[in-house]
């Protein structure tokens, strides 16, 4: 059974074999949204709650190049010291540069992103920043579906993206970079590059968002 709901108390595993830590977001999207997200720049009949997914619909907009992708849905709760969000995407994109994915996101100009992108008839998964406007990519690896899990870790100020293709996979390091900012950041979801029509959706799944124990102490499970 999908599972909506924020949790603030408690310590759970955020999923077997992995890190400990607390649950702050369990979003199976079994029904209206919680109270503890928000839109930025909503567009209110472009998304909708089915089947237990959030569909979002691929549209015209940039938060990479420009500051008008409609929306982008924050996690508004406090992200103190490390943590960790992940969220499974399902979609088709056609465009040249249609993407989707997960942000770590202080405001338009100063976010790292980690997406599932299509370029050229291929798909990538891209993690990328932007720092006081200025983009940069970090990291850009071919990836063999366009439906696959992403993983965003914060520690401090690095960020470090992940992916994988299903939950049996072991996680793949996609880069990571500092986002160095005094602005709050918070754990997102947006898409970008969509086209006018045909409409297109994306569908998120099992977005969760857990404290976890810093790096230095944390052991390594990472398929390098």
């Amino acid at each position: 059974m999908s599972i909506s709901a924020w949790l603030v108390v408690g310590v759970a595993w955020f999923a077997a074999g992995e890190d400990k830590g607390q649950v702050l977001l369990h979003e199976g999207f079994g029904g209206a949204l919680p109270s503890c997200v928000r839109w930025v720049r909503e567009d209110a009949g472009e998304w909708r709650i089915r089947d237990g997914r959030l569909e979002v619909r691929s549209q015209p907009g940039h938060i990479w190049g420009g500051n008008d992708a409609k929306n982008v849905l924050l996690f508004d709760g406090p992200i103190n010291g490390s943590a960790e969000a992940r969220v499974s995407v399902t979609h088709q994109p056609k465009e040249l540069w249609e993407q989707a994915g997960l942000l770590w996101y202080a405001d338009d100009d100063n976010f790292v992103k980690l997406i599932s992108e299509q370029i050229e008839g291929k798909m990538y998964v891209v993690i990328a920043r932007e720092l006081g406007g200025r983009g940069q990519v970090v990291g850009k690896l071919v990836v063999p579906a366009s439906d696959i899990q992403l993983r965003l870790k914060v520690d401090g100020k690095q960020v470090t993206g992940q992916w994988r293709v299903t939950e049996k996979d072991e996680w793949n390091d996609a880069g990571n970079c500092p986002l160095d900012t005094e602005k709050p950041a918070h754990f997102g979801l947006f898409t970008q590059n969509g086209p006018k029509a045909p409409v297109r959706w994306v569908s998120f799944d099992d977005w969760e968002i857990a404290k976890t124990m810093p790096a230095a102490a944390a052991p390594n499970e990472t398929k390098k």
